[in-house]
């Protein structure tokens, strides 16, 4: 196996250099960076990245974009998203997929390159699923109040939708279910693949869901469904 590759992407030029600057140090891994997820995309057609460290807020492809398309052409690479959100820690509630942690800025190299290490030395005996739970995927979507239509697939046959309006659940769909009952169904699925597509101008798309937002953003479905599964092992 050769030497590791970790893509750092972020649009802050002066943090990605002393990021850079400080790992190479270590020697241990090839540093690569890019300031958008355009830029990142193109580098990894190109070259076999083992690690992501991406921010979320970037332009013209942010980073939960990127982490979408990932799931679709880069499942195997695992992922360390960095946020803002300092005063919302964000937590794990699915052990496995291939968001392997969150980091809140400001951090310095040396934490990023604790996280690195922790990572390349439990990678081969995480239980890893390639993609992304949508328990990793939806309090994103939430903190950064994006408007989208998220689109989940799983496996060959199962495909659902996320309607949101500001980090709002205006409406969920998978099959004839709608809703809550939607919602329980897709976080059944385990990790997904996924697609951002602008939120369509649909009169029947009027119901906002703060309920299913709430429980999604305090873990309290995600925990409920996981200890019905432990129940029912």
């Amino acid at each position: 196996m050769g030497i590791d590759k970790i893509l750092i992407v972020d649009n802050d030029h002066k943090l990605l250099s002393d990021l850079k600057k400080g790992l190479e140090k270590f020697g241990q891994f090839r540093i690569m960076t890019a300031m958008d997820g355009i830029q990142a995309m193109a580098i990894l057609r190109k070259e076999d990245i083992s690690i992501l460290v991406t921010a979320l807020k970037m332009p013209r492809m942010d980073g939960l974009e990127l982490l979408a398309a990932i799931t679709n052409d880069h499942p195997n690479i695992l992922s360390i998203v960095t946020t803002s959100f300092d005063d919302f820690p964000l937590e794990k509630q699915a052990e496995g997929d291939s968001i392997f942690c969150y980091m809140n800025k400001p951090f310095n190299h040396i934490r990023l390159h604790g996280e690195i290490i922790k990572m390349l030395d439990f990678r081969d005996e995480l239980y890893f699923k390639a993609g992304i739970y949508l328990s990793s995927m939806l309090p994103l979507i939430n903190l950064e109040q994006k408007t989208c239509l998220l689109e989940v697939k799983a496996g060959l046959k199962r495909i659902g939708y996320f309607y949101f309006e500001n980090g709002v659940i205006c409406d969920v769909r998978s099959g004839e279910k709608t809703g809550s009952e939607a919602l329980e169904e897709m976080l059944e699925w385990g990790p997904g693949r996924y697609s951002f597509k602008p939120l369509p101008d649909d009169p029947a798309v009027k119901e906002f869901h703060d309920d299913l937002t709430t429980l999604i953003m305090d873990g309290k479905l995600f925990k409920r469904l996981k200890t019905a599964a432990a129940r029912g092992a």
